[in-house]
């Protein structure tokens, strides 16, 4: 598809194909693994458990059995990766560890980025949108959610001030309370992620999505085959991976 006209930016993102089916689904799983859970939890819960044992409390403790949820959950993970890993962002938190009840989403902003070097510093806000099943307005349901979200981003950004302080990251500490300060001082990017079934995906979702966007904002899609059942092989791998690679879930300082 051709760029949109007007203030939408698209990106369209699908399976590369350069892992085999097992090294995408070990991968995939460690990374849902450290998501919900901080080296912390880790060392008191699972020293003594086996991975059978792990299987079953990250099931009844961690990972939502609400197909929505967990898609929904699954996108925001997706995102974070993306940002952080591939575009080159500063994500300093994993919202999906403050998870209080796994089948209830952490209220706020989906996914946070930033770029504290530039000048000013420049904060992408993705609103993330998981489907399995085809809505064409889609698009204008997360540009109606993004907005509400932006008009509360400084409670989003307190709670990552907070967390932040409490793994003692100065650094980001500084960052963040800056932000808060002065907000005349910052850029705020908007952002759309959805991760979508490729199977049904459309181009008219963008061609709506592009009517109603008034202000510059990134598109970026990810479409997946069998999304359903992908999400579902992905956490099954969680699971079983969590308990013997424990070592590898890592705190993320330099996302």
């Amino acid at each position: 598809m051709e760029q949109p006209e007007g203030e939408l930016r698209y990106e369209a993102l699908v399976e590369s194909g350069e892992l085999d089916d097992e090294e995408l689904m070990d991968q995939l799983g460690r990374d849902v693994a450290r998501n919900y859970l901080n080296p912390s939890e880790l060392a008191l819960v699972f020293d003594d458990l086996g991975t059978p044992e792990v299987a079953d409390y990250l099931r009844a403790n961690k990972f939502p059995a609400d197909i929505k949820v967990r898609h929904g959950d699954f996108g925001e993970i997706v995102t974070a990766g993306l940002y952080r890993r591939v575009r080159r962002w500063c994500v300093p938190i994993l919202k999906l560890r403050y998870k209080q009840t796994p089948n209830q989403a952490v209220q706020g902003t989906d996914v946070l980025a930033f770029r504290f070097r530039q000048t000013p510093p420049v904060i992408a806000v993705p609103e993330v949108k998981t489907r399995a099943t085809r809505k064409r307005a889609l698009g204008t349901e997360a540009h109606d959610s993004l907005e509400k979200v932006l008009g509360r981003l400084d409670e989003s950004l307190h709670f990552a001030l907070v967390r932040c302080a409490e793994r003692d990251h100065q650094f980001l500490v500084r960052h963040l309370a800056a932000l808060l300060r002065r907000p005349e001082e910052r850029v705020v990017e908007r952002h759309m992620v959805f991760v979508h079934e490729a199977l049904v995906w459309k181009d008219d979702v963008v061609a709506l999505l592009a009517d109603v966007v008034t202000q510059r904002t990134e598109l970026t899609v990810v479409k997946i085959s069998g999304l359903q059942e992908f999400v579902a092989r992905v956490y099954r791998a969680a699971e079983t991976g969590a308990g013997p690679r424990r070592t590898e879930i890592n705190e993320d300082t330099s996302a």
